[in-house]
């Protein structure tokens, strides 16, 4: 009474795909409210991506002997790995390899145990939207082989499913990154995965199958285009040489002071409240009564939202000033934004010498 089947087709799935959108908000340039991280696209040059999450097959009906039914599948897992090339312009080309597994339970109602897997190789091209916030939304579509394996069977009755076939697949993408540093980003997308045309070699012909998945994915990118930050010119350099970590006599107290800050951020750093503390030190030393706080940012990003961003950095350089004893009224803040960075860039060049607050004595 056991009967063997054997897996003839798989019908294209029956697809819906998922939207996602970005949101975008900002504070005005007159205001120091908080704005979102500033994210850009991925910087020029290679990256590596690691990437895994769960799967959901949706392959639709499966003939065996002559009859079709739907081929009900466990939620899986997957797990994928990218090389690729940024442009610097939001465009990307990556090299992808991944592995996909859904475990099998029943076939037109009859159980089955077993899996359905299925390995690849993909050349994606996506490109990336520059938000002006901390995320930066993508989208992409790629092109390679699946090699598609379903092993399922039920000992009792006899029945299996078995097959390994090679095909063309092709791939949808959506999702977003956000920027954690300079180099290193997270990722999350929902992929919707088809091998339409699988053939097969049986007992009755070799005939078509289709394979489809979806998957939402989470993950690391790391890119290298970023590179180690330029050496200090001889000005940058001798300002900070010249901010001693202790007040001195005020026949050499130095008059300007550099206060670096990282990407996107208003926050000071231990080195910068120690270079913001001294120069308010040696101001009461000397007695100086008029105190000038400029910030400035690099040139990634619009022109507005630097302008706010800089303006934040002044604020906290003079909030450390007055915490350290320097009457408020005393103090000048400028926002200078991109306008006057202290190494000229290209639009768009994360440049650490330009996200800077100026400190002069006067």
């Amino acid at each position: 009474m056991a009967q063997t089947t054997r897996a003839t087709g798989r019908a294209i799935m029956r697809a819906t795909g998922r939207r996602w959108r970005a949101l975008l908000s900002g504070a005005g340039v007159a205001t120091l409210m908080a704005s979102p991280a500033f994210g850009d696209p991925t910087p020029e040059g290679v990256y590596l991506g690691l990437g895994g999450g769960v799967t959901f097959d949706d392959s639709g009906k499966v003939e065996s002997g002559g009859v079709a039914h739907d081929l009900d599948t466990d939620v899986g897992a997957l797990g994928l790995a990218t090389v690729g090339y940024s442009f610097g312009s939001g465009l990307r080309s990556e090299l992808e390899g991944g592995y996909r597994h859904n475990g099998v339970s029943s076939w037109g109602g009859a159980d089955l145990d077993g899996d359905m897997s299925a390995w690849h190789a993909m050349v994606n091209a996506l490109y990336e939207f520059d938000t002006g916030s901390g995320f930066t939304p993508y989208l992409g579509a790629g092109l390679g082989a699946a090699i598609v394996d379903i092993d399922a069977r039920n000992d009792r009755t006899g029945q299996s499913l078995t097959d390994s076939d090679v095909g063309f697949a092709y791939q949808a993408i959506v999702g977003f990154g956000y920027d954690v540093t300079d180099g290193l980003a997270l990722t999350a997308d929902y992929r919707f995965f088809h091998a339409p045309d699988l053939e097969h070699d049986s007992s009755d012909g070799s005939v078509a199958d289709g394979y489809a998945n979806h998957a939402v994915v989470f993950g690391l990118r790391y890119a290298f285009g970023t590179g180690p930050a330029p050496a200090r010119t001889e000005t940058a350099r001798s300002a900070e040489v010249t901010a001693p970590q202790v007040p001195v006599p005020p026949s050499v107290v130095p008059t300007s002071y550099l206060v670096f800050f990282t990407f996107d951020s208003a926050a000071l750093s231990p080195q910068a409240v120690s270079i913001v503390d001294t120069a308010a030190q040696n101001a009461l030393t000397v007695g100086k009564t008029r105190i000038t706080v400029t910030g400035h940012t690099d040139r990634v990003g619009e022109p507005s939202y630097n302008m706010v961003l800089s303006q934040r950095r002044a604020a906290s350089v003079m909030e450390r000033l007055v915490s350290q004893g320097i009457p408020p009224e005393g103090i000048v803040v400028f926002a200078r934004g991109e306008e006057e960075p202290l190494l000229p860039t290209a639009d768009n060049v994360r440049e650490p010498q330009n996200r800077r607050v100026e400190i002069y004595l006067m």
